[in-house]
């Protein structure tokens, strides 16, 4: 994974319970020779809460909580296992995504990393920065396996939307990287299915039972060949074992075959089927999200442009 060179860390307020996260983000920077910026919250309802408390003194008393989070962020970046890696830390004080997003658009950084707040399901930052932000977000579950060794990347290939071969070259390509770095498994799924199938079975279009079936082996086929040769110009050889094609709706699938393959990292892109402008991310695939127990790295198509910008919040 020698992609990343500018890495965002969010750190949760117990670094502690974040040790072994702390450690996959040291490993990666070193890797990849990345610069790392640690990054503290100070949400806008502490300062606010903080203001109402001492009005006569809220300027004076929200800089004495940003300079706390600081001071606590540099004991923290002090610690041994930080040498040699160019880090630096910085506190952000506002609304928690807006704030980490304008951060990533100041700085350019190609990786957000971030401990999912919940044991189960996904907190609504991460949520908001795996929609609007313009990086791929990668979501690590405290609960989670020390180790990624079985990594499923979840491709999109019949869609006709302008950016998606590039999108699955991404997270083909980051899913078989990071199974090298951890010298792990790496299996790639496709779901697919006759649309209208429903339809054309009815009355009305007089499709006969053989005639579907041969539509869907004809499309299996195609999805199959398009798979094989996104591979192949990739340059990645894939067991057949480890490749899956499977009918059926894709949320339901891939939730399936996480419990099924015990997976510990699933690699996704954030592209909207649903039509609504501004909604990146499916309602099925926000359920996957939320309901599965595995760290999630989502990756947004080229030419992505996030709702959020610079100018002040």
């Amino acid at each position: 994974m020698k992609r990343f060179k500018n890495i965002l860390y969010l750190l949760n307020t117990d670094s502690e319970k974040e040790a072994p996260i702390v450690d996959k983000v040291q490993n990666l920077a070193r890797l990849n020779e990345a610069k790392v910026t640690v990054v503290r919250l100070v949400e806008e309802g502490f300062l606010e809460q903080f203001g109402r408390l001492f009005f006569d003194r809220k300027k004076e008393m929200e800089d004495l909580a940003i300079k706390d989070h600081q001071e606590k962020l540099d004991l923290f970046l002090a610690d041994k296992k930080w040498q040699g890696i160019d880090v630096s830390g910085l506190t952000l004080a506002g609304k928690g995504f807006l704030s980490v997003i304008r951060q990533v658009l100041r700085d350019k950084h190609d990786l957000v990393i971030k401990a999912a707040e919940l044991s189960e399901g996904l907190d609504q930052l991460s949520m908001r920065l795996i929609r609007k932000c313009p990086c791929p977000v990668w979501v690590i579950r405290k609960s989670g396996k020390a180790e990624f060794k079985r990594i499923l990347a979840a491709v999109d290939i019949g869609s006709d939307y302008s950016g998606t071969n590039e999108l699955n070259r991404k997270i083909v390509e980051l899913t078989y990287s990071l199974a090298q770095r951890e010298q792990g498994e790496a299996h790639y799924l496709h779901a697919w299915r006759l649309e209208y199938e429903m339809m054309l079975r009815s009355p009305r279009f007089k499709i006969s039972a053989e005639e579907i079936l041969d539509i869907k082996k004809e499309l299996r086929q195609s999805r199959e060949a398009a798979l094989h040769k996104l591979f192949n110009d990739r340059n990645i050889r894939v067991s057949p074992a480890n490749t899956h094609l499977i009918e059926g709706e894709t949320g339901e699938i891939i939730k399936h075959m996480l419990d099924k393959l015990d997976i510990d990292v699933l690699v996704m892109g954030t592209i909207s089927r649903s039509g609504v402008p501004g909604l990146l991310i499916g309602n099925m695939a926000e359920k996957v999200l939320a309901t599965s127990n595995c760290t999630v790295l989502t990756v947004k198509p080229d030419g992505f442009v996030s709702p959020v910008t610079l100018c002040r919040e």
